[in-house]
C-alpha cells in the first residue's frame, strides 16, 4: 500500500495553458499503466492576444477563478503546475553533450540530469531562455544508440537531443501572471512540441508530418521529419477570424456570430432547403441568416486559414505534398473540416481527439501531451513532481480502472542488444515520447 501511495502521490500532473480564448487546466494521474483525468476546467480568457500578455489584471483574475474551480472540483489545493509556453519566437536546435563516467558504477538518474543541466546552461540566443531538452538517443561507449541507458556500465555517455528555447520576456510574463494568480510553477513546456509528440504516431514522426493546432487567435504549425521537430511557429490567424467574418457578413455583433458558429457551423454541406437559423431586426434592418449562407461564409474563412498554412510550408521549402497532416485545437472539430483540409492539401488528414473520458476534445491534446512528456522525463531523471498535496488522495483517485482511462503500457526489457547489463525500459505506448523519438531516428528498435 505504501508503494502504491508513493506512486500515486508522485505521478500527479496539473497542466495549465493560458490561451487567447480560454485558460485551461487539467489534472491527471499516470499510474498502473493508465492515465486518469481527475479534473479539467476552463474559463474564458481575456488579457492575452497572439500569445502575449496585454492586460495583467484581467488574466490574473481569470486564472484565480480557474484555480478555485479546479480546487473545488478536486477538494484539494493545487501546489504546483506545469505551464505551457506558446510557439512564439521559439527555437529548436540539435545538440550533443557527453559525460565521462565512473566505469565501476552503473549509469544513474544523476548522470542523465547532469547531461540535461549542462545543455540547459549553455548560452542561448539573445532574449531566449532554454525551457526543454528533448532526448533523441543515448550512446554508451560508441555502441548502439539506446533509448534508456539507466543501469548500464560504461566510460562515456553521449546524449543526442533537441534544445528548445523561447522568448525570455514571454516566458517570464507567463510565469509572473501564473504566480500572481496563486500558482507555483513546477516546470514549463513548449506546448506544441509536447502536443505533437503525443498526437503523432511513430510512423508519422519518422516519415514526416505537419501538426497544425488551430486556436482562437493563433494557428501553430509544427513540422517533424526523420524523428526531429524541424520547426514550430505560430501565425496570427484562427477561430476569431471565422467569427469576425460571420459578424461582418451578417452585420451582427461578435457574441451572436460566435453563437451561430458554435451552434450551426459546418463546412461543405449542400443544403436542399433555405433553412432559416437566425433572424433579427438590427438598427432598423432585417437580418436573415440561412444555414447554407452560414456554411458558405465559414467554409471560405477556413479555406483562407488552411491556405495560409500551405503557403507557409511552400515558402519554407517543406514538401507539403508528401506530408501527413494532423490537426488539433477546438476550431478543427467543426463538421466537415477534414473534407476541406483534404481538398486543400491533397493528402489524408486526421483530426486527433484523445480517447479518455473527461478529455474527448482536440483542445485538450496539449495538456495531455505536457503531462506525458514530463512523466517520461521523470523516468529518465528520477525527479518526481509533487503537484498536489495528496494526503487525502483516496478522495480523488478513482477506484475503478474502467473509467476515465487511456491505456499506457509499461514494459520491462530483460536485456538490451550490445550490452551485458539489464535495465528497466519504461515505455508509454500511446504517448511514448521517448520511445517514438528513438524509433523515428534509428531503424533498429530497442528490444
Amino acid at each position: 500500500m505504501l508503494v502504491e501511495w508513493f506512486e500515486v502521490k508522485n505521478n500527479i500532473y496539473a497542466c495549465l495553458e493560458i490561451g487567447c480564448a480560454e485558460a485551461r487546466m487539467m489534472v491527471c494521474n499516470i499510474r498502473q499503466e493508465r492515465l486518469y483525468v481527475l479534473s479539467q476546467q476552463s474559463v474564458v480568457a481575456t488579457g492575452i492576444e497572439n500569445g502575449n500578455v496585454v492586460n495583467v489584471n484581467q488574466i490574473v483574475e481569470k486564472l484565480k477563478l480557474l484555480k478555485a474551480n479546479v480546487e473545488a472540483d478536486l477538494k484539494q489545493d493545487i501546489q504546483n503546475v506545469l505551464l505551457a509556453v506558446p510557439s512564439v519566437e521559439c527555437r529548436i536546435d540539435n545538440v550533443t553533450n557527453s559525460l565521462e563516467l565512473d566505469p565501476n558504477q552503473p549509469i544513474s538518474h544523476a548522470n542523465i540530469k547532469q547531461l540535461f543541466r549542462d545543455i540547459i546552461n549553455q548560452p542561448t540566443y539573445h532574449d531566449q531562455v532554454a525551457i526543454n531538452i528533448v532526448p533523441r538517443a543515448f550512446v554508451v561507449d560508441d555502441k548502439n544508440a539506446i533509448q534508456n541507458p539507466l543501469g548500464i556500465i560504461g566510460k562515456q555517455l553521449i546524449l543526442h537531443a533537441q534544445k528548445v528555447t523561447a522568448s525570455a520576456s514571454l516566458v517570464y510574463n507567463l510565469i509572473n501572471i501564473a504566480e500572481l494568480a496563486g500558482f507555483r510553477i513546477a516546470d514549463i513546456v513548449l506546448g506544441s512540441v509536447a502536443e505533437t509528440m503525443y498526437a503523432l504516431t511513430s510512423e508519422q514522426l519518422k516519415k514526416g508530418a505537419c501538426h497544425v493546432n488551430i486556436g482562437k487567435d493563433m494557428t501553430t504549425i509544427t513540422v517533424v521529419h526523420s524523428g526531429k521537430v524541424v520547426s514550430s511557429v505560430s501565425l496570427s490567424t484562427g477561430g476569431k477570424d471565422v467569427t469576425q467574418h460571420i459578424s461582418d457578413a451578417f452585420k451582427v455583433d461578435e457574441q451572436t456570430a460566435e453563437m451561430l458558429k458554435l451552434n450551426f457551423g459546418r463546412i461543405y454541406h449542400e443544403s436542399t432547403a433555405p433553412e432559416i437559423i437566425y433572424a433579427d431586426d438590427l438598427d432598423g434592418q432585417f437580418v436573415c441568416v440561412t444555414r447554407q449562407m452560414l456554411t458558405d461564409i465559414i467554409t471560405s474563412r477556413y479555406e483562407a486559414i488552411l491556405k495560409v498554412v500551405k503557403q507557409y510550408l511552400i515558402e519554407n521549402c517543406y514538401k507539403h505534398d508528401q506530408m501527413q497532416y494532423i490537426f488539433t485545437g477546438g476550431a478543427s472539430e467543426i463538421e466537415g473540416f477534414n473534407l476541406l483540409a483534404k481538398a486543400i492539401f491533397a493528402q489524408e488528414v486526421t483530426v486527433f481527439t484523445p480517447s479518455m473520458l473527461g478529455a474527448r476534445s482536440a483542445k485538450y491534446v496539449k495538456l495531455i501531451g505536457m503531462a506525458t512528456f514530463i512523466h517520461e522525463m521523470s523516468l529518465l531523471t528520477g525527479q518526481k513532481s509533487n503537484i498536489i498535496d495528496f494526503d487525502q488522495y483516496a478522495n480523488v483517485i478513482p477506484d475503478s480502472p474502467l473509467s476515465m482511462v487511456e491505456s499506457i503500457s509499461t514494459e520491462v526489457t530483460p536485456k538490451t542488444k550490445g550490452h551485458d547489463r539489464t535495465f528497466m525500459d519504461h515505455k508509454l505506448e500511446n504517448s511514448g515520447v521517448l520511445v517514438r523519438i528513438f524509433d523515428m531516428i534509428f531503424d533498429e528498435k530497442v528490444e
